[in-house]
Formats: C-alpha cells, structure tokens, sequence
C-alpha cells in the first residue's frame, strides 16, 4: 500500500510539471509595431522574469516552465526593435530584444486559461537626449537666386520653405543646423564650414533644377563623387557656377577628408540617396531621374556623408505647380525626414 501511494505520489508530480509547462505557440508584432506578443498556451498564468540593459538597449525577457513551438519565424524587427533573438535553456526559453534609441517598453500578461499571452508594449520615450546633428542647408539665398522660373519664382525662395518644413519634421529626433534662416548670402566654402563646425553627422542641400528643354521634368538626388556622368557634371558644375559668379573660386574647396573617409562617405551618403530617390518621387508622384555622383563643391568641402537634392524642375510648368504649392512642400519634408530618420533609426 505504501509502495501504491508512494508511485501514485511520484506520478502525480512529473505529471504536474509535464502538463504545466506552457508552449509558446505564436511571436508576432502588431500591425503598428506597438506590441511584441507571445501567444502560450499554458493552464496556469505564465510566469516570466525580465531585465533591461539601457546602455546596450537589449531587453532580455524569460519565460519561466515554457517551451517554444517549433519552427517559429522570430526573424521581426519593427519601428521600436531591431532584433529578436531567442536562446531554449530546457525547462525555460529567454528572448533577447534590441530596442531602437528612444523605445521605451512595458510588460504584461492577458488572457485566461489555456490561450495566455504575454505583451510587450512599445512606445517613443520624451525625454531622450538626441544623438545625431542634421545640417540643412537652402540653396542660394540674398543676393544670389538662384534659378529663376514660372511666373518668377526664384529657387532661393522655395527652398529655403521646404528646407524650414523640414526643420520641424525632424527637430524632435536630431539636433538641427540650419545654414541659413532667412534670406541670407551665404557662399558655398562658408556652407560647409558651418557644418563641419557644429559636427553635423549629416548634410542636405535643397535645390531646384533649371533646364532651357521646357519639358525636363522629375527630381534626383547627389552625392559627392570624384567621378561622375557627363549629366551629373553639368548639373554639379551648374550649381558650382552660382559660387564663381558670386566672388567665390569653387574649384579652391579643398576634399578635407582622406581616401578611405571619402569612399566611406559615399557609401553612406548612397544608403540614404536610393531609398530617399524612391520615397520622394513616389510620395509625391514625380518622375524619377535617379541617383547620381558628382562634384558638389558644396559637399566636397563636408567631411561626411550629405546629399544634394534637386527637388524638381523650376522651369516646368507640371513640377512648378508642386513646387509652390505648401502642400506638396510640405509632403517633400516628409519624405526627406522619413528617410533621414529610417537611415539613422
């Protein structure tokens, strides 16, 4: 009899702990990327223990008696979290989630037996000190016009509009240096200086492009490049042409920075340029003249990556019509800043 109890005794334990681990059946992320969720399966509350590294911005979460269903795809990354990667101990199963900078987050449980899941709710923290220096830079400006369009509309003016737009779109995430605010004559050696003094981690110049063939049309973005196509050299020689007009000898803006840092630089300034080329003219439905490597002495002079953005035809009467128009600059902004926040965030 005490032989029968002891087994019975025994049975019921291991059964106990067989029955009560929970299967993580499903981990998925809202649709806004607001929520990180474990589905379990699992008759009791399951029982998790969580730990957050602010300097490494990893949060580790462990789920306590909790295996996980085979052949789950964790391979999620989202607007608050960069990584998921998930580590099975046996009894137990820990996730390690790289937060995005400024991602806050908060853990619970919902649910009733047997469909439990745990949530982690993800949100953008105010008080986050910022990390990285945007120099934006409005072409032309006082004295110099710039290109000269419709009905008089001159490129010193609409961009220096989209450029202040732009400004308020990503001044809660960077820190932002304006070239110029106003109506100011700023010379091109001067422009970059100003970047380069306040340590910008990024430069964006806005134009507007100007062609005698009525019927050229679209936007395109720049980079600096010691090489370029024969088009892209008579844009960037177009625009260095405003600086020798104006007093300046463009060609004596020095390339500050060495060979390696160069070729760095156009790497990083192509990984935003291409997406930025793709958002802007979709968003806007402009025609999409490309991505192009030319001889900016206005970027030649940064010692970083920057891009210059011709943000469409001044002399077209279709592109005109978006370019004065406060929605559409305002929609030009966006896209600009969409793409400078996803290539840093």
């Amino acid at each position: 009899m005490v032989r029968f109890l002891l087994k019975f005794i025994l049975f019921m334990f291991f059964s106990i702990n067989i029955f009560s681990d929970a299967l993580i059946t499903k981990v998925s992320l809202s649709r806004n990327s607001q929520q990180l969720i474990f589905n379990i399966n699992s008759t009791e509350k399951p029982n998790f223990y969580t730990n957050y590294d602010e300097f490494n911005k990893l949060l580790f979460l462990e789920l306590k008696d909790t295996t996980m269903k085979s052949g789950d795809n964790l391979s999620l990354k989202g607007r608050y979290m960069e990584k998921l990667d998930m580590i099975d101990y046996g009894k137990n199963v820990g996730f390690f989630i790289k937060l995005k900078k400024g991602s806050t987050h908060k853990v619970s449980v919902s649910g009733t037996s047997p469909n439990y899941k745990v949530i982690i709710d993800f949100k953008h923290s105010k008080n986050v000190k910022k990390e990285f220096t945007i120099a934006i830079d409005a072409g032309h400006g006082g004295k110099d016009p710039g290109a000269i369009g419709f009905k008089k509309y001159k490129e010193k003016d609409i961009a220096l509009i989209v450029a202040k737009r732009l400004k308020n779109k990503l001044s809660k995430d960077f820190n932002i240096i304006m070239i110029r605010e106003d109506d100011t004559f700023v010379s091109l050696s001067e422009r970059s200086k100003i970047a380069n003094e306040n340590k910008a981690d990024f430069f964006v110049s806005l134009h507007l492009n100007s062609s005698t063939n009525k019927s050229a049309k679209g936007m395109e973005v720049f980079y600096f490049s010691k090489k370029s196509s024969p088009y892209a050299e008579k844009v960037a020689a177009y625009e260095n042409s405003f600086g020798d007009k104006y007093g300046e000898q463009t060609s004596n803006i020095a390339q500050i920075m060495g060979e390696l840092a160069y070729v760095k630089n156009m790497e990083k300034s192509l990984n935003l340029a291409r997406p930025l080329n793709k958002e802007f003219s979709s968003k806007l439905k402009m025609y999409k003249r490309g991505v192009f490597g030319a001889n900016f002495a206005v970027l030649r002079g940064f010692n970083g990556p920057g891009v210059l953005i011709e943000l469409g035809f001044i002399s077209n009467r279709e592109d005109i019509k978006k370019l004065s128009n406060a929605k559409y600059q305002n929609l030009m902004a966006d896209s600009i800043a969409e793409s400078i926040r996803n290539y840093f965030y």
